[in-house]
């Protein structure tokens, strides 16, 4: 066996935590070498008045910045072009993301663009970048993408209708900063859906093929936090509940980073560049039905997320305890009031199969843990349409 084929490697930005962590933006953008910002956000990011309060921070420091705001849910790969050209002409030198994983996804795309140049697709896989990027300092204002701490970056091919899915070491930002009061101007149900996400990303980091000691703690305390604190955080907003969904997410994304992760992921990218379903909605809706054929892969860590959940296992068999984690997934949707049906959210039943041939293609689907046939990925599709 090759000898590089028996190492792990597990990998973390540095973390800033806490109320209030905003204010340090500037210093860490000044202590990357940091002269000329691409502060890249959303319009609803600048509408809430977070960029604003950035901006204030950035002064302090005789910051000089140009902001990107073309950025929307599922960012396309046109607009990581445009940003990579605003980048070069102003001749910038770090990167600032301010806002959910689709400005900070955007920043790593234009950061690949701005040092390796040619085609955002040609960096789709795994470990395509061959040149050092630009430093990418995160501020996350949602508490449910992971991807201010993640080696992932996922982008829309708008030529194609597909999500591209990037993945390497290259793009793990040099510093996420959170501050979990910024999830204060969230919606309700934005919070419900990032906060799927987080689950979702916890879920399949624990049953990977490649998770192991070192991401396995972070994913169920992840999936713990998320059980005391979601439903709460939705209904509140209380900051405490917001606290620890902060930390969830951080928690799920070291995992998913390090640990990859599976076919809830591999079946909602399609669902993304087919129809721009907002991720987290489409993970809430696949969870169930992927891990119900996941289950006899890996009985003893479902019954451990079950527990996790919450769920008392005393007395049931590993089986039973591993199912009774569907149970426990069934009524946090239902707490949340997320759809459970794809034909709810507008998807056509006859797309499904082309959207099958691209999930089974997806890189996600490596470290699933079990293979599916393309008839078994349409069957899931099926299910839940």
């Amino acid at each position: 066996m090759n000898l590089d084929d028996q190492l792990l490697k597990f990998e973390v930005p540095e973390i800033i935590y806490g109320l209030g962590a905003l204010s340090k933006i500037g210093h860490c953008a000044k202590r990357l070498g940091g002269e000329k910002l691409l502060l890249v956000t959303d319009p609803g990011i600048i509408a809430s008045g977070w960029i604003d309060e950035t901006l204030k921070y950035l002064r302090q420091e005789d910051l000089n910045f140009f902001i990107y705001d073309n950025v929307v849910t599922n960012p396309r790969d046109f607009q990581v072009e445009m940003g990579a050209k605003l980048y070069l002409q102003k001749g910038c030198d770090v990167i600032v993301a301010v806002g959910g994983g689709s400005p900070i996804d955007t920043a790593k795309g234009i950061a690949i663009l701005v040092s390796n140049y040619g085609s955002l697709s040609e960096y789709e896989g795994c470990n395509k970048i061959t040149q050092p990027i630009p430093p990418i300092v995160c501020v996350p204002t949602t508490a449910g993408t992971g991807a201010d701490v993640t080696q992932f970056a996922v982008i829309t091919n708008t030529r194609k209708r597909m999500k591209m899915t990037i993945l390497s070491r290259a793009i793990t930002p040099d510093i996420s900063v959170v501050d979990p009061y910024l999830l204060k101007t969230k919606p309700a149900d934005l919070i419900a859906a990032t906060g799927m996400d987080a689950l979702t990303h916890a879920f399949e980091a624990y049953v990977s093929s490649l998770s192991w000691s070192m991401t396995d703690p972070h994913a169920i305390h992840a999936v713990e936090l998320i059980a005391r604190h979601l439903t709460s955080a939705v209904r509140s907003k209380d900051i405490s509940d917001l606290e620890g969904m902060s930390v969830a997410c951080l928690e799920a994304g070291i995992a998913f980073s390090n640990a990859i992760l599976g076919a809830v992921h591999a079946l909602a990218h399609p669902l993304g560049g087919f129809y721009d379903t907002h991720h987290g909605v489409a993970n809430a809706v696949l969870l169930p039905a992927v891990v119900k054929r996941n289950i006899n892969h890996s009985v003893e860590k479902y019954a451990r997320l079950a527990r996790a959940m919450g769920c008392d296992t005393t007395g049931m068999t590993p089986d039973q305890a591993a199912r009774s984690v569907l149970i426990m997934i069934d009524l946090m949707i239902d707490q949340l009031g997320l759809p459970k049906k794809l034909s709810d959210l507008g998807v056509s039943r006859e797309d499904i199969p082309a959207m099958a041939e691209l999930a089974r293609a997806d890189i996600c689907m490596l470290t699933n843990p079990c293979t599916y046939e393309i008839s078994e990925i349409i069957d899931i599709y099926q299910e839940v349409w």
